[in-house]
This record gives structure tokens, sequence and C-alpha cells, in this order.
């Protein structure tokens, strides 16, 4: 347990940080894995409305530090070559 009061402060803050980005990290992976249970379902229509979204709150956790920029295009990249493959 820290001493000083400064540290006390820096844990409960740490805390609330890692809350709040374990958070965020498990809504994007939901969204993602929505995503891919429409695709495997055949709604291809479905799918194609809700990846902008998808890229949105993948876009959003790149920006918060959750993930790394390139992780987050890495995710973008893989999603929607994964749609065009069952568009085509």
């Amino acid at each position: 347990m820290p001493n000083v009061k400064s540290a006390e402060k820096r844990v409960r803050q740490n805390v609330t940080r890692r809350d709040l980005n374990r958070r965020r990290r498990s809504q994007m992976r939901t969204e993602i894995k929505r995503f891919r249970q429409l695709l495997s379902e055949k709604k291809v229509d479905d799918a194609r409305s809700m990846l902008s979204e998808v890229h949105s709150v993948i876009d959003r956790s790149a920006q918060k530090g959750i993930i790394h920029s390139n992780t987050a295009a890495r995710y973008k990249s893989r999603l929607t070559k994964y749609l065009n493959g069952f568009a085509s």
C-alpha cells in the first residue's frame, strides 16, 4: 500500500481508468462479434450498414489509447476484407 498521499490518489485514478478501459475494450470486442455474427448468418446488407459503426468504435478505442493505432487499422482492414469476401 502507498504511504504518500499523492501515491494513494494515483492508485485510485489507476483503478478508475482500468475499469473504464476494460469497459471500452469490451464494448469494442462486442461490436466486432456482433458484426461477425451478422456475416455468419448471411445478413450481408445488415453487416454492410453496421461496418461504419464498428469502424467508429475501433477508431474511438485507438484515440483513447486502449489499442494502438496500427492495431485499429488492422482490425478495420480485416473486417472490411471479411465483408467483401461475403459480398462477392
